[in-house]
């Protein structure tokens, strides 16, 4: 049997190398990733320990933990680091989070069902941000758009920007450029197609929070000749 002697200053810097892990694993868990800055009706937040309280506007959202939504429900959520923005929709659920991957810090929002609204700013080199579900993975820069299903079939609207949309089980990817909804199944299978114009607008008020309503007004020329203007607005 052969016994290994460790010096004393070896010993130091092993338990110090140990402690500088520990540390920084800590300030990861416990580090403010997002903010809760719109909060309507049925709203909850989970911590990683399994304790549930209402996600109220100015609730801080750490590493790992989930926020649910309720009928006719919806939650703002802004990242602290860019004010990039999640629009987290009626009866959804998702998780936060904020780790380093290989040097680079990776923002992520972890879709379990329902779906949402996004606003990502431009991430530098360093940085990148991921919409994920049990199906697929979409790495985003800088863009808008929504993202949909959480269960079997993802949807991605891009309404700005351009998107890589990767299924995790065929390994598959594809890019979606702005204009253009990609589909990702559990079966494997990835398409893309333009996208209409009905579905871009639905897509930007899901973004924007707004409902856009149409108003029809019918109006007389001074020939008597009927003419109808039609108005959008906002609510």
């Amino acid at each position: 049997m052969t016994t290994r002697h460790i010096s004393s200053g070896t010993l130091v810097l092993l338990i110090v190398a140990a402690m500088v892990t520990a540390i920084g694993t800590a300030v990861a868990q416990t580090s403010a990733v997002a903010l809760v800055t719109k909060s309507i009706n049925e709203v909850t937040k989970t911590t990683t320990g399994g304790e549930s309280s209402p996600a109220v506007k100015g609730t801080i959202l750490f590493n790992d933990e989930r926020v649910k939504t309720g009928k006719k429900s919806l939650a703002l959520i802004k990242f602290q680091d860019d004010n990039s923005m999640v629009r987290l929709r009626e009866l959804s659920e998702l998780t936060i989070s904020n780790n380093s991957e290989n040097g680079t810090m990776v923002k992520s929002t972890a879709l379990v069902r329902g779906g949402l609204g996004f606003s990502v700013q431009k991430q530098k080199q360093n940085k990148q941000f991921r919409l994920t579900s049990p199906t697929s993975v979409a790495s985003i820069r800088g863009t808008r758009g929504t993202w949909g299903g959480g269960v079997g079939k993802d949807t991605l609207v891009v309404v700005e920007g351009l998107v890589n949309l990767k299924n995790s089980k065929s390994n598959k990817d594809v890019d979606v450029p702005a204009g253009f909804i990609g589909f990702s199944n559990e079966d494997g299978s990835l398409s893309s197609r333009q996208a209409t114009e009905e579905e871009l607008l639905l897509a930007d008020r899901i973004i924007t929070g707004t409902s856009t309503n149409e108003l029809k007004i019918e109006m007389k020329n001074p020939n008597g000749s009927k003419k109808v203007l039609k108005l959008k607005y906002d609510k």
